[in-house]
């Protein structure tokens, strides 16, 4: 604050000054009220005693009135433009009443006054980064460090603005300075919990966002960030887009990120209400146009979808997301060559549009063009619709000569994919016998013993006896790259002798007839999905078949349901306490092949049962598995049955019952 102004010969200008040295005095000890009081009688006594104008003015600081304060010391600048903490404080109320332009103004006027003025020119930067120029803010906020190195706010600042640029390394040591050396610098905070964000460190980010909000529970940034930083982890992020969008719920990309969160839990109609909230707030929001017609295609409304994507694209020509899920429209609503023109038009937009380039191979693979479509699911991992790729050390084999070197073939995606693509390891393993085998460790058994002389462990840190690596779902592109395809010895997986002969004892004290395992649905079943999977309920025209009986391979258990249908239809279906089908895949191996038959809808229950060698008959539409042919020739022994028109594979029930029929007469 200014010191006292000089004696002056003018009486009112003296009774003035001395009005305003006593309120500095109170000023000073936080007696704002009286100060202002007092500043107020000085410039009745003198109306343009700059002084107690810009005094008057910073208590309205002080106070949080800024409009009054940026008025007051404007008035205290016309009257006395030389003295350079006007300047300074009025870059400081303008900026607070965010006028950044006229707040820049100032600023430099105080520092053509003063150089050098650390506040300035931190006010200076605030004004500019306000504005968007941040590299320049970051020079302003250099020259305020430089001319005060101990300056918390403007360290804080310098950091929060090279976090900003991308400098995200360069900005941590500055804003953990800043922040030891002025805690409350909850900004600063937030900037480092972004940063670490930035840097690959999401549990110490998350923990600093989570610090700043506590410290400052409406920081709608904060909120934010950290709603994003759980929604990119998988984690439960839609209590924390609930707390940004009551700090800023006029916040149209907020409601769309919400959305988004809602969909991947899974949580189709609440997105749907988000989406469209976003609309509501920002009409051509393509980003919200393009998911809202996502969740009319989960929904089954195709047509729909694809009116809402051209409606994104009209508004944005080259938006790669748009024409993706305008091709995924296309395909549900049968228009292959569409949807593949719609996959190929956004890859000409973004190269780097992975999810375009793997749907592009669902579909080429469907079609049974395997070259190209093999070549395009190379992006699997980058599409983020499957798991993403695993971390090694290894470089990865490009199909060349291998030249002495090891090759580490590994499991990836769900069990599944893992024994899908695994019927291609008698043949890898055949031309590279040196090859190391990581599966899944409920796997290894099995594979241990399908692979005599094969190392087969589960995933491994241990990297220095293997030179380079595969996932197994490469295998197609080098050893099934044209059609047709060569078929799998049938079963491959060798379940362990002595368990099968214990569960044969005890499947033969069932009594005589058909022995039907069955599995009707996941373990997890999304929007997305729903239609591949039934009810047991929908199963009863098969369970009650005279002479069958059906054994539950559920693997989740699912007593509840099974109790209820057996009590329901007075029948029974076969289970074993003592068999944890989800844990004991050996033992559950053991049980499939002493198995008549497996009924399954898609699911990693058939997959092992065919791998065994057992008869399968799988519930499902036409998928890109069957690689353009009428069965999936991943397995001789699986047999592909369609539903009869409708959405659900339950219109297949019908059916399979008379396939049974058959069956047990003794027709093929």
């Amino acid at each position: 604050m200014s010191s006292f102004p000089r004696k002056s010969g003018n009486p009112a200008a003296a009774t003035a000054a001395a009005l305003v040295g006593q309120a500095v005095a109170l000023h000073q000890t936080g007696r704002l009220a009286e100060a202002e009081a007092l500043y107020r009688q000085a410039l009745a006594a003198q109306p343009r005693q700059p002084d107690a104008l810009h005094l008057l003015g910073m208590i309205a600081c002080q106070t949080g009135r800024f409009t009054e304060a940026a008025e007051l010391i404007g008035q205290a600048v016309a009257a006395k433009r030389d003295v350079p903490d006007y300047h300074a404080n009025l870059a400081y109320a303008l900026q607070a009443r965010g006028r950044p332009a006229e707040a820049e103004r100032a600023a430099r006027n105080a520092l053509r006054l003063r150089r050098p003025f650390p506040e300035a020119a931190n006010t200076l930067g605030n004004a500019l980064n306000a504005q968007g120029k941040s590299a320049e803010a970051a020079e302003a906020y250099r020259a305020a460090l430089r001319a005060r190195p101990d300056y918390a706010e403007a360290e804080g600042n310098l950091g929060i603005v090279l976090r900003g640029l991308g400098q995200a390394a360069e900005a941590e040591p500055l804003l953990r300075h800043a922040l030891a050396a002025n805690p409350a610098l909850t900004e600063a905070r937030a900037a480092l919990g972004l940063a670490l964000l930035d840097l690959g460190r999401p549990d110490e980010g998350e923990g600093m966002l989570r610090g700043a909000l506590m410290r400052k529970p409406d920081h709608a940034g904060a909120a934010f960030a950290l709603a994003g930083a759980l929604h990119r982890r998988g984690a439960a992020a839609e209590p924390a887009y609930r707390r940004y969008l009551t700090l800023e719920p006029g916040d149209a990309e907020g409601w769309n990120a919400h959305g988004l969160a809602l969909q991947n839990a899974d949580r189709i109609d609440a997105a749907a209400i988000a989406f469209a909230r976003a609309l509501r707030l920002q009409p051509s929001m393509v980003e919200a146009l393009t998911n809202l017609g996502t969740i009319h295609r989960l929904r089954g409304r195709a047509a729909e979808s694809a009116d809402l994507q051209r409606r994104a694209l009209d508004l944005r020509p080259g938006y790669a997301a748009g024409h993706t899920n305008l091709g995924l429209a296309l395909q549900d609503l049968g228009d292959e060559a569409g949807a593949e023109q719609a996959f190929t038009a956004a890859l000409e937009a973004d190269p780097a549009q992975a999810p375009a380039r793997f749907n592009r191979a669902i579909l080429r693979l469907r079609q049974g063009r395997l070259a190209d479509g093999w070549e395009d699911y190379a992006v699997r991992f980058e599409s983020a619709r499957l798991q993403p790729r695993r971390p090694l050390d290894l470089p990865a084999w490009d199909g060349g000569d291998l030249a002495g070197r090891r090759l580490l073939l590994w499991a990836e995606q769900g069990l599944g994919d893992e024994l899908m693509f695994g019927s291609l390891l008698p043949e890898a393993l055949t031309r590279f016998p040196d090859a190391i085998v990581e599966c899944e460790p409920r796997l290894v058994p099995l594979f241990q013993r399908s692979f005599p002389g094969t190392l087969v462990r589960a995933p491994s840190r241990r990297r220095t006896d293997a030179d380079c690596h595969l996932p197994f779902g490469s295998l197609p592109r080098l050893l099934w790259n044209s059609a047709p395809v060569p078929v799998p010895p049938a079963g491959w997986l060798k379940p362990n002798p002595e368990r099968v002969a214990a569960w044969r004892s005890r499947l033969d004290g069932l009594g005589p007839g058909l022995r039907v395992g069955i599995a009707w649905t996941s373990q997890r079943v999304t929007a997305e999905r729903r239609h591949a999977y039934t009810s047991l309920e929908e199963w009863e025209p098969l369970l009650s078949l005279p002479g069958l009986l059906p054994v539950s391979l559920q693997y989740d258990g699912r007593e509840e349901e099974i109790a209820a249908v057996e009590e329901r239809h007075s029948l029974r279906i076969h289970r074993w306490a003592d068999l944890d089908q989800l844990a004991d895949l050996d033992g559950t191996a053991a049980l499939m092949a002493n198995l008549d038959l497996v009924i399954t809808v898609a699911s990693a229950v058939g997959e092992m049962a065919a791998a065994l060698g057992v008869p399968v008959w799988r519930l499902g539409r036409r998928d890109w598995t069957q690689l353009g042919t009428a069965v999936r020739p991943w397995f001789p022994t699986m047999r592909c049955v369609q539903p009869e028109g409708g959405y659900g594979v339950g219109t297949a029930i019908p059916k399979v019952k008379q396939m049974l029929i058959r069956l047990s007469a003794g027709d093929s």
